[in-house]
């Protein structure tokens, strides 16, 4: 979730666990949630490839959002502690939304 992506929730307004935790935590957590947003997308990508008539530009459209993951989730390296939280909360949120919006 790039700069260009929308989403910029609370940390607080999480149920993967984001309120109330250290740095070294936030750093984890962020970690692992995008790790999970990047798995979502991978899933849905091979299932799309594998169906009888891939969409095309659904494909597209997901190989990008799944490579903005990758970007951010490189870029919790060297993020601080403002931008760590910041990149948890908005992946946090983006993770309700896609396990909400089912298959």
């Amino acid at each position: 979730m790039n700069d260009n992506e929308q989403a910029s929730p609370s940390p607080d307004a999480s149920r993967h666990g984001l309120a109330g935790q250290s740095a070294g935590a936030d750093y984890e957590t962020a970690l692992e949630t995008v790790g999970q947003v990047i798995t979502w997308y991978t899933e849905r990508i091979l299932a799309e490839r594998r169906s009888d008539r891939p969409d095309e530009q659904l494909l597209e459209q997901m190989m990008s959002r799944r490579q903005a993951c990758v970007d951010d989730q490189e870029r919790l390296e060297d993020a601080g502690a403002e931008e760590t939280a910041r990149i948890a909360a908005a992946y946090d949120a983006l993770l309700d939304e896609l396990e909400s919006a089912g298959p």
